[in-house]
């Protein structure tokens, strides 16, 4: 009898595990369809590239593959993305990007950089000089060169990413123009927005006068449809097709990401938001790349100062 009744009880547990097994499935089916015909795993992804972009100096988001968000039974998003650089016309993997967000929580990545140097730091390459805050110009004394040093030790056959600040604010097509004359590409535009000046960031370094802040990036336009989804997307500006789309782009991006996304610093990029709308758009530093004898030659150009070598590859340029 006791042995029946075991089997009985059993056979009644394993109906249930399988029972529950059945609903979970059913459930994370439901949960796994309803994020994707909604639209919420592709307002995930547009909320990754945006905030990821715009706030790291020149890190592109690999934009295929972009399928498949992981959905927890607990509604949690999660995404790992590679993050590159251009350096010549390569699309150079310089890291893993984590990201991830809680159902109405914060969104929240890291990103693992593959450096080739354990010093090694190209997040924050940009340097913010008091002058600029009051409206003066950056003495010729604190031009540094150390970039230029290692470039002229560079042969020939190499391409090279190299980031500079600059002497007054600029307007972007005036930082392209001033680059015009060189066979170089730009890939981002480090932008100034108020911070130290209308408002106090709660994390920067400096160094004397200078100063390295977080700030928002000036990228080459991407582009979403209504719901969402990835439609077009640029790799360089350009001064013939103009900067007055990307600009506006820029604008748009950071209305967007403050209205949809909390994450942190969002309290500042609405300051940032508002100081743009105001005063314009104009930038402090600029990362480009190309040849190494054409980014030699940028240390001509005396508005120019502060220049850092980032990435060496072997020759790949039209």
């Amino acid at each position: 009898m006791n042995r029946i009744t075991w089997q009985i009880r059993v056979k009644q547990l394993i109906n249930a595990l399988l029972a529950a097994f059945l609903i979970y499935g059913v459930y994370y089916a439901i949960v796994y369809i309803y994020h994707e015909e909604s639209g919420l795993n592709d307002k995930f992804l547009r909320s990754v590239m945006t905030t990821v972009e715009l706030h790291e100096s020149g890190l592109v988001v690999d934009k295929r593959g972009l399928s498949s968000v992981e959905v927890t039974p607990f509604l949690t998003q999660k995404k790992t993305l590679k993050v590159y650089r251009d350096v010549g016309e390569w699309q150079v993997i310089v890291g893993e990007l984590h990201a991830k967000k809680r159902l109405w929580g914060e969104l929240t990545y890291s990103i693992e950089e593959r450096g080739h140097y354990l010093n090694g730091d190209e997040r924050n390459p940009f340097y913010l000089h008091s002058a600029l805050l009051e409206g003066g110009k950056i003495t010729d004394s604190l031009h540094q060169n150390g970039a230029m040093n290692q470039l002229e030790k560079l042969e020939d056959g190499n391409v090279a990413e190299i980031f500079f600040s600059l002497r007054t604010l600029k307007s972007p097509e005036q930082v392209l123009k001033l680059l015009s004359d060189y066979d170089v590409k730009v890939t981002s535009m480090a932008v100034f927005a108020g911070e130290l000046k209308d408002f106090k960031l709660s994390t920067y370094s400096s160094s004397g006068a200078d100063y390295m802040i977080p700030h928002l990036t000036l990228r080459p336009m991407v582009q979403f449809s209504d719901n969402h989804f990835l439609s077009a997307w640029h790799t360089f500006f350009s001064l013939d097709a103009g900067i007055t789309d990307h600009v506006q782009q820029l604008i748009a991006d950071v209305e967007w990401m403050t209205d949809n996304i909390k994450y942190n610093g969002v309290d500042e990029d609405k300051l940032r938001l508002a100081y743009l709308k105001k005063n314009g758009v104009q930038v402090y530093g600029a990362t480009v790349t190309g040849p190494v004898r054409e980014l030699e030659k940028l240390k001509e150009e005396s508005e120019f100062w502060g220049f850092r070598l980032g990435r060496i590859e072997v020759w790949n340029w039209s």
